[in-house]
């Protein structure tokens, strides 16, 4: 067992966006979207679709975020224990 305090670094892109969290609370309180540095704008995106799986829906949440906070390029999403997190990907 390590005895140094793990340390976590957010990297921020050239053009300022950093990494997107996701958080399920429920079908009826849905998903919190916020910057993975603790920064900027939350979004509490309520509308869940039944008819789309989990990782779906959180990627609704996540690209609405990412349009409210008019940053483009391409964004990789991938499964946490709580919901998900979105990386920069590049530019289409």
């Amino acid at each position: 067992m390590s005895t140094q305090e793990e340390k976590v670094t957010v990297t921020v892109t050239p053009s300022g966006m950093v990494a997107v969290i996701s958080t399920y609370h429920s079908p009826w309180n849905g998903i919190t979207v916020r910057r993975a540095d603790g920064g900027g704008k939350r979004l509490t995106y309520k509308s869940w679709n039944h008819s789309l799986d989990v990782m779906d829906n959180h990627a609704l949440a996540i690209q609405e975020y990412l349009e409210m906070m008019n940053w483009g390029g391409r964004w990789a999403v991938g499964a946490t224990k709580t919901g998900a997190v979105a990386t920069w990907a590049g530019w289409e």
